[in-house]
């Protein structure tokens, strides 16, 4: 899948002056600052039109376009992403944790977005740090895992996203605020740069393992604790 990670611009920068460096891809990812803080009172009233702004964008590139946003329901306040496809906005997908004290509440559910790119699940923000996250997506056969986070201030990004790709046999990408990575389905780091656009071919490949689990004495099944 041809990919095209955007850390350092925003939706509306890229359309204006970096149009031809994204151009050619399947799929578009941006990170938080592609779209910033977007207020459904605002959208639906027209004052605003961020989601339409990522449809537009969609269809001039003829691919998917994903991008990080905080969105505002009338006050309360989620981590999210807006995806569409050629024109159309698929959905918006928020992260599912809330951690710690935190103005952003938990939002939906997991969903993976069936697109003309392949089945692409979406992970916002911290919800990365969990591993039933990525295991969920790829249960619903996601082709790709898309990741896109706040700011790499540690290491454990990167870390959760390797360990999940390998985990789950499903490529996962990351987006944040001037960073991006690939990893793919060994664990393997395919692409990591701290440059404002990267352009990466994300290989679909899906790897599925025989496991056994010993069944005999003290045992819990692995999806309880879920």
């Amino acid at each position: 899948m041809k990919t095209c990670l955007v850390s350092g611009y925003s939706v509306n920068s890229v359309w204006q002056d970096k149009l031809t460096k994204i151009s050619g891809n399947e799929l578009v990812m941006f990170g938080f600052n592609g779209l910033g803080l977007v207020s459904y009172k605002k959208e639906l009233s027209g004052e605003t039109e961020y989601f339409h702004d990522v449809a537009k964008l969609s269809a001039q590139l003829s691919c998917v376009v994903i991008s990080g946003c905080d969105t505002d329901t009338y006050g309360v306040f989620k981590h999210s992403a807006v995806i569409a496809e050629k024109g159309k906005i698929l959905g918006v997908s928020d992260m599912v944790h809330s951690i710690d004290d935190s103005e952003f509440v938990s939002g939906g559910n997991y969903r993976v977005y069936q697109t003309g790119a392949g089945k692409i699940g979406i992970i916002i923000a911290e919800d990365l740090f969990f591993p039933e996250s990525a295991r969920v997506l790829a249960l619903c056969d996601a082709d790709l895992i898309c990741c896109i986070f706040k700011k790499m201030d540690t290491v454990m990004p990167q870390i959760m996203l390797r360990a999940g790709a390998f985990a789950n046999g499903v490529a996962m990408s990351l987006v944040s605020s001037g960073y991006s990575s690939v990893s793919d389905i060994r664990g393997n780091i395919i692409c990591a740069s701290q440059a404002d656009i990267v352009n990466v071919n994300v290989k679909s490949e899906k790897d599925f393992h025989l496991i056994g689990s010993r069944r005999r004495g003290i045992y819990r099944d692995f999806n309880s604790g879920y």
